[in-house]
């Protein structure tokens, strides 16, 4: 093995510097083949720009081949303060009335006066018979939830627990100190809306509805004020941790827990990671709650269910066929079963809307709704005897002429983009630069040494040549099969290569084929013949093997298409594989020849460093000879 010699030797070489020339020179080629796969990268990168643009312009032309963006409809109320409206595409043209005889309204109430003008008053300082704990049931649109009020809960203790059950139920609850009022309040209007409120009188003696939540009959018109005789189911099973105990956190093998009630026939889902407060949640949620009968946790943490309906029963069985014996885990199996309870009972329901459209009475249970493709939003009731307000659709030709202009002018760029890569100067003096060449330079110097580098990559391609060329033929060719005497060129409603204002034309050859908008012509045409404008955008005639039957949006949309494959099928995109695209190919060949050249280099570098090594040692060898003869022959 030869010893590696470096800096200046016996001979007065600098080895170090003089590899390094020689290595300068050997490493030409390899500089020139980083140079070419450079420039290759830069014209793949600017492929794959152009072919952003052209997507977006394809996703913009298929919107233009949809007849919605030629059917707008303008809407308008002759009195904005009852009724607005705006219109959809199928929405049919003409002068349309409509009278609000009612609002939809929610299921809503305000209590009488507290009393307290305090959140954090007991509850028991406003009923001082309020001694027992009591269970409260609250029914909505979205099903039925049961929480225990205790005497020494505070208002703001209640107001926390019945919204904590609002996802289940849709009832809110809210208490305002000042006013000193509770208020309640449905998620949802019309008559599904509901507030169906019970608490159990039996251990307290009283309505606790009245006296404790000062809920009267006086209160809303719509309201009842009863005393029910309700039944109460009580498990046998007691849930140490209350809700978020594990029913059973070993079970093997998910169970259907079956439960029959007020003609609602169910099965709930039960797996080792459910919690008895799931199952409540599913029951409360399910048509099951949304009857009446609720289940929950009594204040010993039994699962409890409340039947406002006596007469009718609860049953539960296993819905599961195996040995495990679900109803015993529940506690369900034999339970205790209450009857004749006297429940306090509060209801209100929401109200729907009514309307006379063109004469004919509708109900809905919202103040936002459709008729004939026109949204319909009513604001107020108008009093007995009031005129109806005129509702007016018309074509919106503005928004249409919009929607054409906008693709129009994304036309217009993207040919922009592509004349201008297509025409961009090549500076032929200005290569790539090498490495040596970028660490002698400094960072400005290498910016616009590569901006001239990176000019001209697709100065006259052929591919998008070819491509625009096909755009242009697009626009000027006649769209074959229209219906005789229908307008067959976009130049017929205005839209061309040239644009003709007076006596003064623009647009030439030069411009590539921007296309401009005469909007005058073009609007006039959209008000007096819209399905022929249409029709030259959207029209397909189901022949493949031609697009002289298709609009100019589907035409262009399929040439875009056409035009965005060839790209990535040459330079690919982001995502692709070297091996996917013919570029990526060509970069993957060039990058295992710089690593093979890489590798020539580094054994040439040895080989020259062994080759000085070895000359040293042969001239140390000399000199030493030389001396001895010298001092030998009495030198």
């Amino acid at each position: 093995m030869v010893t590696r010699l470096s800096g200046f030797s016996n001979s007065g070489i600098d080895i170090d510097d003089t590899v390094k020339k020689l290595m300068k020179a050997a490493k030409i080629p390899q500089d020139k083949l980083k140079q070419q796969k450079q420039l290759l990268e830069w014209q793949r990168d600017d492929y794959r720009a152009i072919n952003t643009k052209i997507l977006t312009f394809r996703s913009a032309a298929s919107d233009m081949t949809r007849q919605a963006a030629f059917q707008t409809k303008k809407s308008t109320s002759a009195d904005d303060s009852v009724v607005s409206v705006t219109s959809t595409a199928t929405a049919p043209e003409g002068i349309y009335s409509i009278k609000v005889n009612k609002l939809a309204t929610s299921a809503s109430v305000t209590s009488e006066a507290v009393g307290k003008s305090s959140d954090k008053a007991l509850l028991n300082t406003i009923d001082a018979a309020f001694t027992k704990a009591a269970t409260l049931s609250i029914g909505g649109e979205k099903g039925t939830a049961t929480v225990v009020i205790k005497p020494t809960d505070t208002i703001a203790g209640l107001v926390a627990a019945v919204n904590g059950k609002t996802s289940t139920t849709g009832v809110t609850m809210s208490y305002d100190s000042t006013l000193d009022k509770f208020f309640f309040a449905s998620s949802s209007t019309g008559s599904k809306a509901g507030i169906d409120l019970k608490m159990d009188s039996e251990e307290n003696g009283h309505n606790l509805l009245t006296s404790v939540m000062k809920l009267t009959a006086a209160s809303t018109p719509l309201s009842t004020d009863v005393v029910d005789k309700a039944k109460v189911i009580t498990g046998t099973q007691a849930f140490a941790t209350g809700s978020a105990t594990l029913i059973d956190g070993s079970m093997a093998t998910p169970q259907k827990f079956h439960m029959e009630a007020n003609g609602q026939i169910l099965d709930f889902d039960v797996s080792k990671t459910t919690t008895v407060g799931q199952l409540i949640d599913q029951i409360n949620s399910s048509d099951i709650g949304k009857s009446g009968v609720s289940a929950y946790l009594d204040k010993n943490n039994k699962l409890a269910f409340n039947n406002p309906d006596k007469t009718k029963p609860v049953t539960f069985t296993d819905g599961t066929s195996d040995a495990y014996n679900l109803l015993d885990k529940l506690g369900v199996k034999t339970p205790t079963e209450t009857t004749d309870l006297d429940f306090s009972s509060f209801k209100i329901t929401g109200q729907k809307a009514e309307v006379e459209f063109n004469g004919a009475t509708a109900q809905y249970d919202t103040n936002t709704f459709s008729i004939s493709g026109m949204n319909i939003t009513i604001k107020k009731a108008q009093a007995t005897g009031a005129t109806a307000v005129n509702i007016t659709n018309t074509r919106d030709v503005d928004t249409v002429f919009n929607s054409i202009k906008s693709f129009v002018d994304k036309y217009n760029e993207l040919i922009d983009t592509v004349n201008t890569k297509l025409t961009e100067k090549k500076y032929k003096d200005f290569t790539p630069l090498t490495d040596d060449q970028r660490t002698a330079m400094k960072d400005d110097q290498i910016t616009t040494w590569e901006a001239k580098a990176k000019s001209g990559t697709l100065r006259s391609d052929s591919l998008l040549t070819s491509g625009l060329s096909s755009f242009r033929s697009a626009f000027s060719s006649a769209i074959e099969g229209l219906p005789v005497g229908n307008a067959k060129t976009l130049s017929q409603i205005g839209i061309s290569t040239a644009n003709i204002s007076g006596t003064s034309v623009s647009g030439s050859y030069l411009e590539n084929g921007k296309i401009y908008i005469d909007e005058d012509k073009l609007k006039k045409a959209i008000a007096e013949k819209p399905d022929e404008v249409m029709a030259l955008f959207i029209a397909n005639d189901g022949v493949k093997e031609t697009d002289k039957g298709d609009g100019l949006a589907r035409r262009l949309s399929d040439k875009a298409d056409a035009l965005f494959k060839n790209i990535s099928a040459k330079a690919g995109i982001t995502s692709s594989v070297d091996t996917s695209y013919l570029m990526g190919k060509t970069l993957k060949d060039m990058n295992k020849r710089i690593d093979n050249f890489n590798d020539k280099l580094e054994d040439l570098e040895k080989r020259y460093y062994n080759q000085f090594t070895s000359m040293e040692k042969y001239m140390n060898q000399m000199q030493a000879q030389s001396a001895n003869l010298t001092k030998q022959m009495g030198g």
